[in-house]
């Protein structure tokens, strides 16, 4: 089972936060639960920068914050991610 989030956050690059959208899916098979998605960024440095980083968190606009760990280059959707640890959903 999957549930798509869709939502204004913020991704927290070693502590320098900026504003994005975010898409990303939440997943539960066989007891194991995992998430990714895509921030609504083609912007390069921003996605190099966290390739790069210490910490990349992501926060909603609740305040839930999920790390996150930034897999690929921006590519027609996105900049790429895998969740490390709870969802911030």
């Amino acid at each position: 089972m999957a549930k798509l989030y869709e939502s204004e956050a913020e991704v927290v690059v070693d502590g320098t936060a900026t504003p994005t959208y975010v898409r990303f899916t939440v997943s539960t098979e066989g007891g194991l639960k995992s998430w990714r998605g895509a921030l609504g960024s083609d912007d390069f440095d921003l996605a190099m920068t966290a390739i790069e980083a210490d910490e990349v968190l992501l926060r909603m606009p609740d305040g839930k914050e999920g790390r996150i760990i930034v897999t690929d280059v921006p590519s027609g959707d996105g900049i790429a991610f895998t969740g490390s640890g709870p969802a911030p959903a």
